[in-house]
């Protein structure tokens, strides 16, 4: 059963130039976005940002996994799931955690949920992200990179 939250996980890699975001571009409706999906039964959230990246974008799960401050909410009735949660849930949760492959070197291997990943700079990486609290946890991610003041991996 699909549990009513979901994750956002944004995947980075530290070059010279600075960090660069992978964003993807769903199959679906084209927008771009971090790996994204529901947690399922008896997940937390840090496990299903670890399957959802494995799933996704076939990230290891042993690659350093960070979470992140944003959390927001989604209209529960976006979900097909949504009939099967209890009546009084109004907003499901999006928790954000980002993932550094800067160290990996296989290359993203795309699911048939995304046709596209690009590699950005911060600042390109924003601006085509669809959803403002999608480029709120990018900015929290940025700065905390550009900081060095990642929390500490999961």
């Amino acid at each position: 059963m699909r549990e009513p939250y979901n994750v956002v996980v944004y995947v980075f890699r530290t070059v010279a130039g600075g960090p660069e975001y992978a964003v993807f571009q769903r199959s679906d409706d084209g927008h771009w976005q971090g790996v994204s999906g529901g947690g399922e039964a008896g997940e937390d959230p840090p496990a299903t940002a670890r399957r959802e990246s494995a799933e996704e974008a076939g990230l290891p799960e042993t690659a350093p996994l960070y979470e992140l401050d944003m959390i927001s909410g989604v209209e529960k009735e976006c979900f097909a799931a949504a009939a099967s949660w209890p009546e009084g849930l109004y907003i499901v949760t999006k928790h954000y955690f980002a993932i550094d492959v800067t160290s990996q070197e296989d290359e993203i291997v795309l699911s048939g949920e995304h046709r596209a990943v690009g590699w950005l700079a911060y600042e390109a990486a924003r601006e085509i992200l669809r959803y403002d609290d999608d480029r709120t946890a990018l900015w929290e991610l940025d700065q905390r990179l550009r900081r060095d003041h990642l929390p500490k991996a999961l």
